[in-house]
C-alpha cells in the first residue's frame, strides 16, 4: 500500500495529467503546439528547465497505451494514422506483444475494441508498442540529460512487477543497460547501478553496482554516496553467501592502511555530531575491515538523519527470508568481542545453506568457548571445494587447536594421518601413543620394527607392542599379544634373552617369526643365535627366508 501511495505521488509531483485520464489530449495538444520539438531544442542548447516535462509526455504516451477501451474507436484511429507517421520501429520494447495472456484473452479484447478495420493484431502488435516506444524514448532523454525524478520513476515502476502494464521498464533498463556499456553517461550509470543492487530487470551484482556508480561519481546526486554504501554492505555480505575458496581478510583490510589514525579519529568525532559523509565513510571503513556491525550501525545512523532511496532498499531488503534472518544477527555481532553464541547462530545459519567456508569463518569465533567445535570444523573442511592439500592443512590446524585445549589421543593420531612434515607426524603419533591409544601403540611399533621414518630399533617395537596389548585390562585374542603374554610370564627366558644366550634367541626367534608384526624381530633373533654357532641355526635362517612372508612385496 505504502508503494502505491508512493508511485502516486511521485507522478503526481511530475503532472497532474499522468493520472489524468486524458492522456489522448495532451498527446494531441503537444503535437499541435510542439512543445516536445521546443524543449528539444531548448536541451541542444543546453537548456534543461522542462526536462520533466518530456517524462509527463513520455508517461502520457505509455499510459495511453494501457488506457485504451471500447469506447476510444475514433481516438484509437487517430492514434493508428499518427504511429503510422513514425519511422522508428520499436527501439526500446523490440517486439512487445500485449496479446500474450492467451486465445481467450485475444478474442474477448477483440470484442472490446469492435472498431472497424483495425483488427485486433493492429492494436496489439502496432499501436500499443509505438506508443510505448514513443514514451520510453522520452523517458530516456530526460535521464540521460540529469532527471532525478525520472530516475525514481523508473526503478519504482520497475519495482511494480504485480502490474504487467508496467513490466516493460525491465526491458527498457536492459536497453540502458547496454547503450550505456557502448558509451557512457553518469545519470544512466547512476539508474543502471540501483538496477544491479535490486536485481529485477538485471542479476543482482553488487560488485558491477559500484563500477557503475563510480561512473556516476560527478553527477552531484546526494543520494549516490547512500547506494555507494549500501552496495559495499551487499557485496561483502555476498561476498561471505558465495565465496568457495579461503577467505582472507587482509585483502580488505590492506584498503585501509592508507588511513591516518588521526584522520580516523577525527571522522569518528564528525559522525558522532552528524556529519552524513563521516557516517558513510566509516560504514565503508569498518567493512574492509570485516566489522560487519559497525558498517551497518553507521550506514544505518545515517539514514536516520537523512533518508535516501538507498535507505528503502535497505528496508527492503530485510523482508526477503535471509536477510530477515542474517540482517540482525550480523548487526549483534562484534568481531573485537565476539559473543559465542552470537557467532554460532550465524555459523549455523550458513552451514544449513551449504555455505561451509563462510560457517566456518564464524565457528572460529566460538570456538574456544567450545572446544568441540575444531573438530566440527576440521569436517566442514571436507565439504568445501578446496583442494586436498588445503583441506589437509585446515584441517591441521583445527586439530591443533583442539588438543591444546583437549588431549585427545585419537585427534593426536589424526594429526599423524594428516600432517605432511615428518618431525611433525612422528610427534603427533608418539604423543597418542603415550596417551594410551592402541592404534597409535600398534602403528608406532611396526615403524620401528620395519624402519619406516624411525630408525629400526627391535626394543622400541616390542615395547610399543607391548603398551598396545596390555595397557588395557582386558583379555586379547591376538595371537601375537598371547606370544608376548607368553614371553611376558616367562621370567626366565626374559633373564636369559638379556644375558645373550642363543638357546633363548632361538627360542624367542621362533615364537616371533609366526606372526607378521614380531617376524623382523623375530628374524633378528634367530640371527643372533646363528652368529653365535648355535647348533642348526643356519638351517633356522633358511627356514624362516630373508624377507618377511606375511608381506606383500
Amino acid at each position: 500500500m505504502l508503494k502505491k501511495l508512493f508511485l502516486f505521488i511521485l507522478l503526481g509531483s511530475l503532472s497532474t495529467s499522468v493520472f489524468s485520464l486524458d492522456h489522448y489530449k495532451m498527446v494531441f495538444d503537444d503535437i499541435k503546439e510542439k512543445k516536445e520539438e521546443k524543449v528539444l531544442k531548448e536541451l541542444e542548447e543546453g537548456n534543461t528547465t522542462n526536462l520533466t516535462y518530456l517524462t509527463q509526455l513520455g508517461m502520457s504516451y505509455i499510459e495511453l497505451a494501457n488506457t485504451l477501451h471500447n469506447k476510444s474507436c475514433n481516438k484509437i484511429h487517430n492514434i493508428h494514422d499518427l504511429v503510422s507517421t513514425w519511422k522508428n520501429q520499436f527501439i526500446l520494447t523490440n517486439d512487445i506483444y500485449y496479446g500474450v495472456y492467451g486465445e481467450e484473452d485475444d478474442r474477448n479484447n477483440y470484442l472490446s475494441y469492435r472498431c472497424k478495420n483495425l483488427e485486433i493484431d493492429i492494436i496489439n502488435v502496432f499501436i500499443k508498442p509505438k506508443l510505448i516506444d514513443k514514451g520510453l524514448s522520452l523517458i530516456r532523454i530526460a535521464i540521460m540529460n540529469g532527471d532525478f525524478n525520472t530516475i525514481k520513476l523508473v526503478m519504482t515502476l520497475e519495482d511494480s512487477r504485480k502490474n504487467p502494464n508496467y513490466y516493460y521498464f525491465h526491458d527498457f533498463i536492459e536497453y540502458m543497460e547496454k547503450e550505456n556499456n557502448q558509451k557512457v553517461n553518469g545519470y544512466v550509470s547512476f539508474l543502471i547501478g540501483q538496477a544491479y543492487l535490486t536485481g529485477k530487470s538485471i542479476d543482482r551484482a553488487y560488485g558491477r553496482a559500484l563500477w557503475k556508480f563510480s561512473e556516476a561519481r560527478d553527477i552531484g546526486e546526494p543520494s549516490l554516496p547512500y547506494f555507494i554504501a549500501l552496495a559495499k554492505i551487499e557485496d561483502r555480505i555476498d561476498t561471505l553467501l558465495n565465496y568457495e575458496y579461503l577467505f582472507d581478510e587482509e585483502i580488505y583490510k590492506k584498503r585501509n592502511t592508507e588511513v591516518d589514525k588521526s584522520i580516523l579519529d577525527g571522522m569518528q568525532d564528525n559522525a558522532f555530531r552528524g556529519d552524513i559523509p563521516s557516517l558513510l565513510y566509516l560504514s565503508g571503513y569498518y567493512l574492509n575491515e570485516v566489522k560487519m556491525n559497525k558498517a551497518l550501525m553507521y550506514f544505518k545512523k545515517a539514514c536516520a538523519l537523512s533518508s535516501s532511496p538507498a535507505c528503502e532498499m535497505y528496508k527492503n531488503n530485510l523482508k526477503y527470508s535471509y536477510h530477515k534472518e542474517l540482517y540482525p544477527l550480523l548487526e549483534k555481532f562484534d568481531k573485537d568481542k565476539p559473543d559465542p553464541k552470537t557467532a554460532t547462530k550465524i555459523a549455523e545459519w550458513f552451514e544449513k545453506r551449504h555455505k561451509y567456508l563462510t560457517a566456518i569463518y564464524f565457528y572460529t569465533y566460538a570456538a574456544d568457548n567450545d572446544h568441540k567445535l575444531f573438530l566440527h570444523i576440521a569436517d566442514l573442511y571436507y565439504k568445501t571445494r578446496l583442494t586436498d592439500d588445503e583441506q589437509d592443512q585446515k584441517i591441521v590446524e583445527n586439530y591443533t587447536k583442539y588438543v591444546n585445549y583437549v588431549k585427545d589421543p585419537k585427534i593426536m593420531e589424526k594429526l599423524y594421518y594428516k600432517h605432511r612434515d615428518k618431525d611433525k607426524k612422528i610427534y603427533w603419533l608418539n604423543e597418542s601413543a603415550k596417551a594410551g591409544f592402541p592404534d597409535s601403540q600398534k602403528t608406532l611399533s611396526n615403524m620401528y620394527m620395519v624402519g619406516y621414518l624411525l630408525p629400526q630399533d627391535f626394543h622400541q617395537a616390542i615395547y610399543w607392542y607391548n603398551r598396545y596389548c596390555f595397557d588395557i585390562e582386558e583379555e586379547y585374542l591376538s595371537a601375537t599379544c598371547s606370544t608376548l603374554d607368553e614371553l611376558r610370564k616367562n621370567r626366565q627366558l626374559q633373564r636369559d634373552l638379556e644375558n645373550n644366550d642363543m638357546y633363548a634367541q632361538s627360542r624367542v626367534g621362533w615364537m616371533f617369526t609366526r606372526h607378521f608384526d614380531l617376524w623382523e624381530a623375530g628374524r633378528d633373533y634367530l640371527q643372533k643365535a646363528a652368529d653365535q654357532g648355535i647348533n642348526g641355526g643356519e638351517i633356522d635362517l633358511q627356514l624362516t627366508s630373508d624377507k618377511n612372508p606375511f608381506m606383500m612385496y
